[in-house]
């Protein structure tokens, strides 16, 4: 037990904040940072956002903290493992299957965002980009999970905090936004991700959770016990929400002016200040790093174990192919990708509730 500890069961809360950023950075993307996930999820449905957003948040924290807390007990050998243990061995295999190719797609998303947020808010080439972020994720996860997870764990609550910033300064631009944004948004074409709110909080949860999982699994390894591991989730399902509340919200309350925005809270962010703006481009950069980088290790992890020359050489391999991948339209494959897998993710939060209340042998 270090000097962090709380004397109680020997958690550490330097190692929970640790574990609940990195919870946080791996589920922030390009689209969450930039604003656009968080449109139309949760503030393309007006008031009933809201709703939206606690449904999403209970399972969050839930879904978070038993998936973390099981990779702590269960040490697999490889996380993937964690699908055959919730869902039984053929529809395990299944997803087994499909999630390291899904992650792979996120990463490539990842790449081309890098490089239309390079050419955008630097008119640098494309390129320029792409090829950095291939870099540093390449980088990052030949170096193994322990120093990924403590790198994107410091980079998160950054990301995080000036989310919450961005949300709290649309808020105060637009005071009396919100109440009005009822009236606007029947007069506004806002693009949906999910026609209903019950349906759109628990699909962002669902492929979230969905792609997540091996990551999170092997995040609970990290962990120095149970609690800390059961505490990291809990907390970074919280963080996670509880900043996406506070960005929609400010997107509510101006609703009008970023609608048909690409990065809607570069919008917000740029009618306050320029200067906040151009740090903001910087910080969607980062967002897009803590998620390109933990999902190409979690796609190695499915094929070879971690620290290991074929895993290295794995890395090498797949960084390059996701960089000619990231050729393609950015927005279409966000737009088709990411809905589907909610479905299947839907699928697996079924399986994990049938597992935790009808607990087996493992």
């Amino acid at each position: 037990m270090d000097n962090s500890s709380n004397g109680r069961g020997g958690i550490s809360w330097v190692n929970v904040i640790s574990l609940a950023g990195a919870f946080c950075a791996f589920c922030i993307g390009s689209g969450f940072a930039s604003g656009q996930e968080v449109m139309q999820f949760f503030t393309a449905h007006g008031l009933f956002s809201f709703g939206a957003l606690f449904i999403c948040l209970v399972l969050f924290m839930w879904l978070g903290s038993s998936l973390m807390a099981a990779g702590q007990r269960l040490k697999l050998e490889t996380t993937t493992d964690i699908f055959a243990y919730y869902c039984g061995p053929i529809l395990g295999k299944v997803f087994e299957y499909f999630v390291p190719f899904f992650l792979f797609c996120v990463v490539v998303i990842m790449f081309a965002g890098a490089g239309a947020t390079i050419n955008e808010y630097f008119g640098l080439s494309a390129d320029v980009g792409r090829i950095i972020m291939a870099l540093l994720s390449l980088l990052t996860v030949i170096m193994g999970l322990g120093k990924l997870v403590k790198i994107i764990g410091s980079i998160g609550p950054v990301i995080i905090a000036l989310s919450i910033i961005v949300g709290i300064i649309g808020i105060f631009s637009s005071p009396d936004g919100v109440v009005k944004s009822a009236e606007m948004m029947t007069q506004l074409e806002v693009p949906k991700a999910a026609g209903n709110w019950v349906v759109s909080g628990g699909l962002y949860a669902a492929f979230m959770i969905f792609g997540s999982a091996p990551f999170f699994a092997g995040m609970g390894s990290e962990a120095k016990g149970h609690k800390e591991a059961l505490w990291g989730g809990l907390l970074g399902g919280l963080f996670l929400i509880g900043a996406a509340a506070i960005m929609s919200t400010g997107l509510l309350a101006n609703i009008a002016a970023v609608y048909d925005k690409q990065v809607p809270n570069l919008a917000v962010a740029g009618a306050s200040s320029h200067a906040l703006a151009l740090f903001f481009s910087v910080v969607l950069f980062a967002g897009i790093y803590t998620t390109a980088a933990p999902m190409l290790w979690s796609v190695c992890n499915r094929l070879a174990l971690d620290g290991t020359k074929k895993f290295k050489i794995l890395a090498v391999i797949l960084t390059v192919i996701a960089y000619f991948g990231a050729q393609l339209p950015f927005g279409k494959l966000v737009g088709t990708i990411y809905p589907y897998t909610g479905y299947l993710g839907l699928v697996f939060i079924a399986c994990l509730l049938y597992r935790q209340f009808r607990p087996r042998k493992a």
